[in-house]
């Protein structure tokens, strides 16, 4: 999740568990050790792949927090003891607390469909998928906004909640415990939208006639739980895109994500070199990545009739962060340098001509523009997502996208 709602939920833990106690610190204490699992985007692995791959690692795993919540507690406890100053609860109460505000973390990040390890280091050996739930986007202010509530009131009362003469809400420590409440029940709330979409998705298949499904999976696409995407794949390795908002009143539309028709041949003839990187992003992801070639244009002075050096690159995306055709993670593995005639083939989704792929350290794709069509910002694919949330008829006009009868 974003680093705001990291924030309020540590302060939210720590707040419930000591605000009686520690007033405002508590909230102070809670949202700084609700932001250090993420303080490893600091380090620095060498390429995108790994940068990307390697966060949410061993920063993020439940036996590394706990300890780090367990020893913290106990050095905090000693300290106090060697200047004899008693704590004025429990260590108990300090252990559970400092524990909570750290895991609870990492596991609200495994409701996004990112990944996260958090089981780390035993999930690599035992090739276990880091952990994607994928019921909740990213940043969603309706799963952020209560916490953010009881943050900002116990910041300003500390203990006492003066509005409430009495009754659970009349200390800031039962109005974060009220607010958790809200918050865990919107993500089981996810649980269950996800899943009903997934459920059209299946049925849009089914009328479509799309049969021999292997694998399926949903995620939400906005910062919100109303519109969903979901991905398919058959027998013959095709990927299905399907998108639907729960406030349709007919089946999700599809489509087949044709560039990736050549993704397992692409895959397969990477340099060898390349092949630890496509292994890891392909782990990391749950095999749900797509292989394609684009070409780049060596500079964007060249007449489009003209005959022009150029370089193929070999792309992997991420599929599951995908808005509109916009791949959010997508990195180029390998080039083939060309003298080819690249008017008509901007963005190719097959391994023309049989280029002799060279290995590169990964880096982020370029951007390649198709029928001088500007890069989409993200701004603008959030504005026509929500749209598409409350019209079910805003499909894009040269997106691809089918209808089931």
């Amino acid at each position: 999740m974003d680093s705001l709602s990291q924030i309020v939920l540590g302060a939210s833990v720590q707040g419930a568990i000591l605000g009686k106690y520690q007033g405002r610190k508590a909230y102070i204490y809670g949202a700084i050790l609700g932001t250090i699992p993420d303080l490893d985007v600091i380090l620095n692995y060498g390429d995108p792949v790994s940068n990307m791959t390697y966060h949410r690692g061993f920063s993020h795993s439940l036996f590394v927090l706990t300890a780090l919540g367990l020893g913290g507690a106990w050095l905090i406890s000693r300290y106090h003891q060697w200047r004899g100053i008693p704590l004025p609860y429990s260590d108990q109460r300090l252990a559970l607390a400092m524990t909570l505000a750290l895991t609870t973390h990492p596991i609200l990040d495994s409701f996004t469909v990112y990944g996260t390890q958090l089981f780390w280091p035993l999930q690599e050996p035992l090739q276990i998928t880091p952990i994607s739930i994928a019921s909740v986007f990213i940043i969603d202010p309706l799963y952020t906004l209560p916490l953010l509530i009881a943050m900002i009131i116990g910041l300003i009362k500390g203990r006492k909640l003066p509005i409430f003469k009495k009754g659970w809400f009349a200390n800031c420590q039962r109005l974060a415990v009220g607010m958790l409440v809200v918050s865990s029940g919107y993500l089981l709330l996810s649980l269950g939208l996800k899943y009903y979409a997934q459920g059209q998705a299946e049925q849009t298949l089914a009328a479509a006639g799309i049969e021999d499904i292997v694998r399926i999976k949903t995620m939400p696409v906005l910062p919100t739980t109303l519109l969903w995407r979901t991905l398919a794949e058959d027998k013959q390795h095709r990927i299905i895109e399907l998108r639907g908002s729960v406030l349709d009143k007919r089946l999700p539309e599809y489509r087949y994500l044709t560039k990736y028709k050549n993704s397992k041949a692409l895959s397969t003839n990477l340099p060898q070199s390349s092949q630890p990187y496509a292994t890891r992003l392909d782990w990391f992801s749950g095999d749900w990545t797509g292989y394609r070639t684009q070409t780049l244009i060596a500079t964007n002075t060249i007449p489009k009739q003209s005959n022009t050096p150029s370089t193929e690159q070999l792309v992997v995306d991420d599929l599951r962060m995908v808005a509109g055709d916009t791949s959010f993670f997508s990195f180029v593995l390998a080039t083939s340098e060309n003298q080819k005639n690249i008017s008509a083939k901007k963005n190719s989704s097959s391994p023309s001509d049989n280029p002799q792929w060279q290995a590169i350290i990964p880096i982020e794709t370029p951007f390649v523009s198709i029928d001088d069509k500007p890069k989409p910002s993200r701004f603008n694919l959030i504005k026509q997502g929500f749209h598409r949330v409350i019209d079910e008829s805003a499909m894009d006009a040269d997106g691809g996208w089918e209808l089931v009868d």
